[in-house]
């Protein structure tokens, strides 16, 4: 592997980035100065903000590159079908794939996002607010929107690093 590339739009990306650049002792670059370190068809881990499930950078990535690992990085609590809908919806085939819990913070982000956020933040409250009792997941969600929190943590991280220490 030669090197971590991610894109980030709060924060909570590069900061797994940073994170398991540490641990694993590979360099972390941007994906906009990735090119000036990288060669094309360079094995990467490519790390990425999720939105609607879609992978920001991933696909730019994939052509550049080598992408060995693919990690979204989203609001929701990493578990099977957050990891599946990410996987269809960025169609990874040959790639393995990770998915992270990052946070959310409506004030980090601007222009169409931060508006599309507002939008899709009251129909998740909404929804949440029809259940006759709410999952700590549910309390966690409404927490995150209505206060912006990071839950980004290095445990996190753990199938990363140990798909990484079988694959070496």
């Amino acid at each position: 592997m030669k090197a971590i590339v991610f894109e980030s739009k709060t924060g909570n990306t590069k900061s797994y980035a940073e994170i398991l650049g540490q641990k694993t002792g590979l360099p972390v670059y941007h994906h906009k100065e990735a090119s000036k370190h990288l060669n094309k068809q360079d094995e990467i881990i490519y790390m990425g903000w999720l939105f609607a499930s879609s992978v920001k950078g991933y696909k730019k990535a994939a052509e550049n590159y080598n992408v060995k690992a693919v990690c979204g990085v989203g609001m929701r609590r990493a578990c099977e079908e957050a990891l599946k809908d990410m996987v269809e919806r960025n169609q990874i085939s040959d790639t393995i794939a990770f998915y992270l819990q990052g946070g959310y913070d409506v004030n980090k982000l601007n222009g169409i996002y931060k508006f599309l956020m507002k939008m899709m933040s009251k129909v998740i409250l909404k929804e949440i607010e029809k259940k006759e009792s709410k999952t700590d997941e549910d309390l966690e969600t409404i927490d995150m929107i209505n206060n912006g929190r990071s839950l980004v943590r290095e445990e996190n991280l753990a199938p990363i690093l140990e798909w990484l220490n079988k694959a070496s």
